[in-house]
């Protein structure tokens, strides 16, 4: 396929755990000569999950709404494209929730001169179904990291659980959301450490799963204005394998212990092989306290946010905003032991 033949029907969505590569993997494809692939959107956390509360948009009134609020939000002005014409777009194209997200996608790929579009939301784990029954011709890609890894690697995100019992669930919730597409044809599932390990055979698969040709090009560092966060630059950089277990020197014996016990089944089923002993009684009343506590602490830090989502609200700024000042405040947390 070129440039010259657009695929609009086949959008390419990323999904899985944060902290597993998502990013890495946006990067590179979004390299490629004929797919863009667009930051977090979180489409169905700030837009379909609150269809209820701003209607039907073959209603031109909550179309407007919609469109105003949600191009407002600094998800969307990160992208660095022309807000006014995607406006007029989406106000003339976007009369259902469905259309609405092709629509901004496609915006996104033409703005950068590309054939197929795409974006990466790790939180569109518990989307796939859906977006594989609005997109027919489109393709998952659940990118799979140790668990143990991931939840050292969480501990430098803002918006992570603080404690190991929180971040090893996270891992395996979005884990097995996305593990429910797996039946169909349009979902592959792909290994961080064999992307990192062997990139160019792992974008060979990727890029025939796609039905595009395999280009060198997209190993090839390149700065992006949209990496406006620190995690977003570090994964501008050329494709490393220094990060894989990275957990054998960051974790202590005791909380490898402890994340082996709590998701050890779930993780063979991926792959993964346990290799720690079983926890004491001990250690895993300690690390549930824990997990309870800072479960409350996020909820009260993070509020109004986590009102403004339970009342699925339409004020997605005012939500986007104190979501991010929490964020802010936790941006040098340390890493708990």
């Amino acid at each position: 396929m070129t440039t010259a033949e657009p695929r609009w029907n086949a959008p390419i969505f990323i999904v899985g755990s944060p902290r597993s590569g998502t990013t890495l993997l946006r990067n590179l494809l979004n390299r490629h000569p004929a797919i863009a692939v667009c930051r977090e959107t979180d489409y169905y956390h700030y837009v379909y999950r609150r269809r209820r509360a701003f209607g039907d948009l073959g209603n031109l009134k909550n179309r407007q709404r919609l469109v105003k609020e949600y191009l407002s939000t600094q998800r969307i002005r990160r992208m660095k494209i022309d807000l006014q014409a995607l406006e007029n777009v989406l106000m003339d194209e976007a009369s259902s929730y469905p259309a609405l997200f092709a629509s901004l996608l496609r915006f996104y790929a033409k703005a950068h001169g590309k054939s197929r579009c795409g974006e990466k939301t790790p939180l569109h784990a518990y989307f796939t179904e859906t977006l594989c029954e609005w997109y027919p011709g489109g393709r998952i890609i659940h990118l799979l990291r140790d668990p143990r890894d991931v939840v050292v690697s969480l501990g430098q995100l803002p918006s992570a659980p603080n404690s190991l019992i929180g971040r090893a669930k996270l891992w395996l919730r979005r884990n097995l959301a996305a593990l429910r597409s797996q039946h169909r044809p349009q979902y592959l599932q792909v290994r961080y450490e064999e992307l990192v390990t062997d990139p160019e055979k792992c974008l060979g698969g990727i890029c025939r799963f796609l039905e595009e040709e395999y280009s060198p090009i997209m190993l090839v560092p390149d700065w992006d204005p949209t990496a406006d966060r620190p995690w977003y630059r570090r994964a501008e950089e050329s494709v490393t394998t220094q990060r894989i277990g990275v957990w054998r020197k960051e974790l202590t014996e005791e909380q490898i212990a402890l994340i082996e016990w709590l998701i050890g089944p779930h993780m063979k089923t991926f792959g993964y092989e346990a290799v720690g002993r079983k926890p004491s009684s001990g250690a895993i009343a300690r690390a549930f306290a824990l997990g309870a506590f800072d479960t409350v602490r996020r909820k009260v830090g993070e509020f109004p946010g986590v009102w403004y989502s339970l009342t699925c609200s339409r004020e997605l700024v005012k939500e986007e905003s104190a979501r991010e000042r929490y964020r802010t405040r936790n941006l040098t947390r340390s890493v708990p032991q």
